[in-house]
């Protein structure tokens, strides 16, 4: 009977010690696991040129503007379409006047 007793009482203790165990490497391996995301999160916003004064909370938002020029010769442009574009503006849910374009290509006559 104290053997069966002293087993278990033994196979007890054991069992905290694999269970605390058990939470340490969970512990260290979260961690680890943010110290790698927050690294990686760094070197995406140096690469993408965004500012480190902002805070987790904020957001950057930036617009890359592409410029193309076209050299055409003689009558080539009477050959091109004619661009027509509408501007719509209205205010969202949070009060942001936003402006909706629509770029429709006109016929060439």
């Amino acid at each position: 009977m104290w053997t069966f007793i002293t087993q278990l009482l033994v196979t007890l203790v054991l069992l905290g010690f694999f269970l605390v165990s058990c939470q340490n490497v969970m512990h260290i391996v979260r961690g680890s696991l943010c110290f790698v995301l927050k690294h990686i999160h760094q070197e995406l916003d140096k690469e993408l040129g965004e500012s480190e004064g902002l805070s987790d909370d904020e957001e950057t938002i930036s617009t890359r503007v592409v410029r193309r020029r076209v050299l055409l010769k003689g009558n080539e442009l009477q050959n091109i379409p004619g661009e027509q574009v509408t501007e719509e503006h209205f205010t969202d849910e949070q009060g942001n006047v936003v402006t909706k374009k629509d770029h429709t290509s006109t016929p060439n006559p």
